[in-house]
């Protein structure tokens, strides 16, 4: 299915169309229409058609330059020019255009339609010759941090199933050198007793660069990425004896220059040694089995060689779940907290393990108060942060347990949709205050105010079309013509002037659109005004 926008200021001529063309026989679907290139932009870059009709012959620039215009930002559209005029050169620049065909008025139905079947079949066959290997490279290129990061949190989890060249080709895809031939893998766990105020929201990514700085100069080579909660995950490589000795003593180093500089802690563990990337999710495992038998008390660094005896660890929290239900309060889809919260707790068995519920509730939150401070909220204002804590530690059932983190739930959830809507009606409410000031300026448009306010142009003209049920170009054009209307029954201005204070620096376009809108000229309505 192929989207199609119609552009003619003859509004029964895009009825004739909208009736002549074989919508489902082509698979088209027609997404917007306009009457003059300013709309015709506006709705271009809302509704991104992959063809467009447009006539030559429309107000303010004609089809031909608009079709320039999109053109040169999508070279994959395909246009169909419609003109009275049959003159050679709109023919050459039409073709050059990427036109597929260039018709002449009145229009016939099986002309119209055999040129969208060429342009349809022109999208199918551009489409098949995308490569998959350059689409995958752009995908890449535009994710590259978030990708480099889910690669590693899967070799983590998992051991790799592919060969070690081909681990080796995915890693420079990625843009990520590991040259050297031992391996190990470290999981450090963040002091979060501040994790609600803003040295907690500042720290993690401090402790990163701090972190990244120290290994490379220290000899490593090393990507580190933030794993659940406040756990900070680093693949190490490097080419020299007794590496992980020199690891170990690096982050003992490291933690003594956390207390003094941040006045926190950290606590660490280091997994065994292996000789490829494929292996780390081994070293991983052992990473996160040391840390089972760090002293919260005490934070400190254990390396896997050196535990003598291993203790059963208890479970670790799901990561899974933490992810389920921040999506849940994120999208403030409360129904869904709350099942995939009552399916957790009937499935996994964790109802009579106490201890193992606590240590969950505890990354939950740690992990909800990380993401509220990124977004400018605090926990502890919402949440009473210390009475929560309080409460997880002194829950003696697991009833009491899922109470605390559906309540938990229910106000964040509550707390976000409120501020959500709120941010959205001052953003809009500050978008018309700045075309209310600037409503005289000819040159204003949806990159002034989008850039004012601090949003993209595409974002920007979704939200105003939602919230205010209309089109930017439709509300300036209206807002302009109120301005008008006043000023041509309170005033004795000349037509021109107040076309000129309205905003339009054409008076022949401002009558124009003062018809369209008001069905007098602007004269006409002076006159019936003046009579009342």
């Amino acid at each position: 299915m192929f989207d199609v926008m119609l552009i003619d200021d003859d509004f029964p001529v895009r009825g004739y169309l909208r009736e002549v063309i074989s919508w489902e026989k082509l698979q088209l679907r027609l997404v917007c229409e306009a009457g003059d290139s300013e709309t015709a932009r506006e709705l271009y870059h809302l509704y991104r058609p992959d063809i467009v009709i447009t006539d030559i012959s429309i107000p303010i620039i004609s089809g031909l330059d608009l079709a320039k215009e999109f053109i040169r930002e999508n070279a994959d559209l395909r246009i169909i020019v419609i003109t009275g005029f049959g003159d050679f050169k709109n023919v050459r620049e039409s073709v050059a255009l990427g036109a597929i065909e260039l018709l002449s008025k009145p229009i016939i139905p099986e002309e119209i339609n055999a040129s969208l079947e060429k342009a349809v079949s022109s999208l199918q066959q551009m489409a098949r010759r995308h490569h998959t290997e350059k689409a995958m490279n752009e995908l890449i290129a535009k994710n590259l941090t978030v990708i480099q990061e889910r690669s590693m949190a899967q070799l983590f989890e998992s051991p790799s199933d592919i060969g070690e060249a081909q681990l080796c080709e995915q890693m420079r895809l990625l843009s990520l050198s590991f040259p050297a031939p031992y391996f190990a893998a470290v999981r450090i766990n963040l002091d979060a007793r501040f994790a609600g105020d803003l040295r907690g929201a500042a720290f993690p990514t401090a402790f990163q660069k701090l972190c990244d700085d120290a290994l490379k100069a220290s000899g490593f080579y090393a990507f580190t990425f933030f794993g659940t909660g406040r756990q900070l995950d680093c693949v190490v490589n490097w080419a020299f004896p007794h590496g992980d000795e020199r690891l170990e003593e690096l982050l003992d180093k490291l933690l003594k220059e956390t207390r003094f500089y941040f006045q926190t802690e950290f606590s660490a563990g280091i997994g065994s040694t292996v000789d490829s990337l494929g292996k780390i999710s081994h070293s991983a495992m052992q990473a996160a089995l040391s840390l089972q038998f760090s002293d919260p008390a005490s934070p400190n660094i254990i390396n896997y060689r050196n535990l003598d005896k291993l203790a059963e660890p208890r479970p670790p929290a799901s990561p899974q779940l933490i992810d389920t239900l921040s999506s849940c309060i994120q999208s403030f889809r409360l129904d869904d907290f709350r099942a995939a919260l009552d399916t957790w707790f009937q499935d996994s068995g964790t109802d009579t393990d106490l201890e193992a519920l606590r240590k969950f509730a505890l990354e939950f939150l740690s992990h909800m108060s990380e993401l509220c401070c990124w977004n400018g909220t605090y926990l502890w204002q919402k949440l009473n942060y210390p009475q929560t804590i309080s409460r997880i530690f002194k829950a003696d059932s697991a009833g009491e347990m899922h109470a605390i983190l559906l309540s938990i739930g229910e106000k964040l959830i509550q707390f976000l949709f409120q501020q959500h809507a709120k941010s959205k009606n001052q953003l809009i409410s500050l978008a018309k205050s700045y075309i209310q000031k600037n409503i005289g300026n000819p040159d204003l448009s949806i990159e002034m105010v989008s850039s004012h306010i601090g949003l993209s142009n595409n974002y920007f003209c979704q939200l105003f079309h939602k919230e205010e049920n209309v089109s930017f170009v439709t509300y300036l054009n209206t807002e302009r013509i109120k301005l008008a209307k006043h000023l041509l029954r309170t005033t004795s201005k000349k037509v021109f002037e107040i076309s000129d204070l309205a905003g339009y620096n054409n008076p022949k376009y401002f009558n124009y659109v003062f018809k369209r809108t008001v069905g007098l000229t602007p004269l006409r309505y002076r006159e019936e005004a003046a009579n009342e």
